[in-house]
């Protein structure tokens, strides 16, 4: 006689073997594994014949493992490129904030002090820095 939860065991033991290690997901994919066998059975289907279409209707270990792996790849690099981005403006915004006061003394006396033109050079490379950041993250997109 057919077990549902022992078959449910051995598909994630195939889908362990395939490479899918991580409980999370496992435990995703079985709900979803579930909840298509239950949505079967309560139509009139047999348990078996609504596990293994439920289990077909996944996909095979292999070609979920590279989809699953896939998508944590792109929210890799969405993560990382939104922190480029984000750290291109706040290098912008502290460059200025060197910059501005010392181009603010020179507007009002003419000159600029001892320290002010190392601010200033130090501000301007910053807020170029962070421009470059930003921009080259706006322009990084790879399909």
């Amino acid at each position: 006689m057919f077990n549902l939860n022992s078959a449910i065991k051995e598909w994630r033991q195939q889908m362990s073997a395939a490479g899918i290690n991580r409980s999370d997901v496992l435990d995703e994919l079985e709900s979803h594994l579930r909840e298509d066998i239950d949505r079967g059975i309560q139509a009139g289907g047999d348990p078996k014949r609504m596990f293994e279409l439920a289990a077909a209707q996944l996909g095979e270990p292999g070609a979920l493992k590279m989809e699953w792996d896939g998508a944590r790849k792109t929210e890799r690099q969405t993560m990382k490129r939104g922190l480029m981005i984000g750290a291109g403006i706040l290098g912008v915004m502290a460059g200025l904030a060197l910059v501005m006061p010392a181009v603010a003394q020179y507007r009002q006396i003419g000159a600029m002090r001892n320290e002010e033109p190392w601010l200033f050079l130090a501000g301007s490379l910053l807020t170029l820095a962070g421009c470059f950041a930003a921009i080259r993250s706006f322009k990084k997109v790879r399909a």
